[in-house]
C-alpha cells in the first residue's frame, strides 16, 4: 500500500508538538551534559580570563646586569686611608676593587688584600695569609652580579613629593 501524503497542517502540528512535548528521558539523560557546559564552562573560563588579566598587569621591573666596577675610597680625617679587611684595593689609586680582580685597572699593578684575622697585608691572588696561615678565596662567587640604577625616578612618584 502506497503511503498517504499528509497534509501540511498537520505535519506542522506534529512537528510544534515536538518542540512543545519534549521527550524528558532524552533531556534527563543530557542533564549532566548541560551541568558540565552550562556550569562549570563559564566558571572556568572567567577564571581563565581573570588569571590573563592579571599576567599582563602585573608591573614587572627591569633589572639591567653590568660589570662591577671599583669604588673610590674616601679619605679620613687626618689625610689617611683605611681599607677594609677581605677588600682588594689599590694603594696608588685608592680603590676598593671586586672581590674577583687581581690588578688595578688603570696601571695594571697588583691588588692587596688586608688579612681579617691579623691585618697583615698580602697580594690579591694569593689565598693563603703567610703570617696567621688562614686559607681562604674571595668573592662568593666568580661572576658577581650587580644591578645597574636607573637614571631619575618615574614622572609623578617620589621626586614630586
Amino acid at each position: 500500500m502506497p503511503p498517504t501524503p499528509v497534509d501540511p497542517w498537520t505535519g506542522f502540528l506534529q512537528w510544534l508538538s515536538t518542540i512543545l512535548i519534549p521527550d524528558w528521558n532524552g533531556l534527563i539523560g543530557l542533564l549532566p551534559l548541560l551541568l558540565i557546559v552550562g556550569v562549570v564552562g563559564p566558571g572556568l573560563s572567567l577564571l581563565v580570563l581573570y588569571w590573563l588579566y592579571n599576567r599582563l598587569n602585573e608591573k614587572r621591573g627591569k633589572v639591567r646586569l653590568d660589570d662591577p666596577q671599583p669604588i673610590a675610597l674616601s679619605a679620613n680625617t687626618d689625610g689617611t686611608y683605611t681599607y677594609p679587611p677581605n677588600v682588594p684595593y689599590c694603594t696608588t689609586h685608592h680603590l676598593l676593587y671586586p672581590p674577583t680582580a687581581h690588578e688595578c685597572d688603570i696601571d695594571r699593578g697588583d691588588l692587596l688584600v688586608r688579612c681579617p684575622v691579623d691585618d697583615t697585608v698580602r697580594p690579591a691572588g694569593q689565598q693563603l695569609c703567610r703570617t696567621c696561615g688562614t686559607r681562604y678565596q674571595l668573592g662568593a662567587s666568580l661572576a658577581p652580579v650587580v644591578v645597574r640604577r636607573g637614571g631619575t625616578p618615574p614622572a609623578g612618584g617620589a621626586a614630586v613629593a
